[in-house]
């Protein structure tokens, strides 16, 4: 019996046994992370460690892709190691768009073309370019172990939006526009210096785990103008509290969004907030809407994005209110926030 046991024990160990990442080993790559299946296609790695035996496609372009492998060990570990980097400039994803009737307007999917007609997609963004408009983002949150140094922080326009809308986000034009909407003595943005309203992701970059999917969050498409005190608030308690949730190797599907148009007083009656001529509105909502893996709902968030309300809203009509997982402070600065039923919630 023992005989028969001791190997069924470490035919065991070595199945369970895994190479985990190492913060030192994600943030010096800048080679994507692959695996390739059966039908030698190759996917994305998500999750934060591989089994022994998995074989990573450590990929810089379809020329240029260096195999390394989890080997047993006390403890496992990858051969050749970690890291490892591109001998010309590391890959970015790009931005392309697609079929997929569930967006109203136009919506492109994120990620890397790899050859033979084979796009590995990180995530998907519906966007209205006409309105220059961030509608929504689908994505999904891998558990981790930890989170590593934003490796870029520059966004890339890809040829969605123009120049001009571009530069609708600085802080400068910011005021300017204001001074324009509401008189040279309004007092929403005080001064060109101060950032009151940024570039709020939709899908967060802390939500991914290797350096180059983090920078893949920096895309237009991706961002809406967001105050910033509540982008750094509520908004971001919501974020950590949805990645948190996620547990090992499992994910969660995730789709954040943004709607109805900012509007606030003025001498001559509300005006309605755009950055950019008629485009690039501030959005009066942000949502979010977590899943489990098998699309059973779990929650829904909504956000008002307004730091100068003076009381709390009621919720509106598309949100029947129901008990947050979290607690959050109820400010207009943190974010006056909800949470929906998701059975009804329809923004």
């Amino acid at each position: 019996m023992l005989r028969i046991l001791l190997p069924l024990l470490a035919f065991c160990a070595l199945a369970q046994a895994q190479c985990r990442f190492t913060r030192a080993q994600v943030e010096g790559t800048n080679r994507i992370f692959m695996v390739r299946g059966r039908n030698q296609q190759l996917s994305l790695k998500r999750t934060s460690d591989s089994p022994v035996g998995e074989v990573l496609q450590m990929w810089c372009n379809p020329r240029d892709i260096v195999a390394t492998t989890c080997q047993a060990g006390r403890p496992p570990a990858f051969r050749p190691p970690l890291p490892m980097t591109c001998r010309a400039n590391p890959p970015a994803a790009v931005t392309t768009p697609v079929q997929d009737r569930s967006c109203p307007a136009t919506m492109y999917r994120v990620g890397y073309n790899v050859g033979n007609n084979q796009f590995l997609e990180l995530y998907r963004a519906c966007f209205d370019t006409r309105a220059v408009r961030a509608i929504f983002v689908d994505h999904q949150i891998y558990g981790k172990p930890f989170f590593i140094t934003r490796p870029c922080v520059q966004f890339s326009s890809d040829g969605v939006i123009s120049g001009a809308d571009e530069a609708s986000y600085t802080t400068r034009n910011i005021h300017a526009t204001f001074r324009r909407l509401f008189g040279n003595n309004q007092n929403f943005i005080p001064n060109n210096r101060d950032v009151i309203i940024n570039r709020g992701h939709l899908a967060a970059s802390a939500d991914f785990f290797f350096g180059d999917q983090l920078c893949s969050t920096f895309k237009y498409v991706n961002a809406v103008p967001q105050f910033r005190s509540i982008n750094d608030g509520n908004w971001e308690t919501i974020e950590r509290w949805v990645r948190n949730s996620v547990r090992g190797n499992q994910f969660v599907n995730v789709r954040t969004g943004a709607r109805d148009v900012l509007s606030l007083p003025s001498g001559t009656g509300p005006k309605n907030v755009f950055l950019s001529g008629n485009r690039n509105p501030v959005p009066l909502w942000m949502y979010k809407i977590v899943r489990r893996s098998n699309n059973q709902p779990i929650v829904a968030f909504l956000t008002l994005n307004n730091i100068f309300a003076r009381q709390r809203p009621a919720a509106p009509p598309f949100c029947q209110p129901v008990n947050c997982p979290i607690q959050l402070p109820n400010t207009a600065q943190a974010g006056y926030t909800f949470c929906c039923n998701t059975a009804t919630f329809r923004p």
